[in-house]
């Protein structure tokens, strides 16, 4: 039988701030060339860790490709990719260590991996929209991110959207805020309200 992320549509499209965004499954080992760029950008290395030599950074994506409690994504603006996440099950994860997770629950992680994008504001479009594009297609009735504590932005980022912080977390590599979000009031948020004008696709 399927799993949950395994059922999920291979690509997703919005429209927010007047721009096309999107996800489509990771392509292996086409986008590994992309990926090996990305884990190795300045602003990257030390959040993710993955600056790996092309041969052990292959064998680590064939692993998290055959792992079926998750599922890869690029992330495309305007067709273009601008970065990377994985969309996963938490009950099924290392995170459950971590909280009492339900069946349901859902999480994902993010890298803006172009450059050009860093702090320019796609965080925000990035997020809502995995956030979104998880609500849309599971039955999961809450989402649960554990981003690295010392990254000031993604308090920003959820602030407004119903990403709420419940404790801090002490993870082998990372002190992690962990942040709940819950389906209704995701949807009833000023900033879902205000931030799509498109029904995804």
């Amino acid at each position: 039988m399927p799993t949950i992320t395994q059922n999920l549509p291979a690509t997703f499209a919005v429209e927010a701030y007047g721009k096309a965004f999107g996800l489509r499954a990771v392509k292996y080992p086409e986008d590994m060339p992309m990926l090996y760029k990305w884990m190795h950008a300045e602003h990257v290395v030390d959040q993710w860790q993955l600056h790996l030599p092309m041969p052990q950074l292959r064998v680590h994506f064939e692993k998290m490709l055959a792992d079926d409690h998750q599922r890869l994504y690029i992330i495309l603006c305007e067709g273009v990719p601008i970065g990377y996440t994985e969309i996963y099950e938490t009950a099924r994860d290392r995170l459950s260590y971590y909280y009492k997770a339900k069946d349901t629950d859902m999480g994902w992680h993010i890298l803006l991996g172009d450059p050009a994008v860093v702090g320019k504001g796609y965080l925000k479009p990035t997020g809502m929209m995995i956030s979104k594009f998880i609500f849309e297609h599971t039955d999961a009735k809450k989402i649960v991110v554990e981003p690295d504590s010392k990254v000031e932005v993604y308090k920003w980022v959820a602030d407004g959207f119903a990403y709420h912080v419940q404790r801090l977390i002490d993870m082998p590599e990372k002190k992690a805020s962990l942040y709940f979000c819950h389906r209704d009031e995701f949807f009833e948020s000023r900033g879902y309200l205000n931030f799509y004008g498109a029904v995804a696709s």
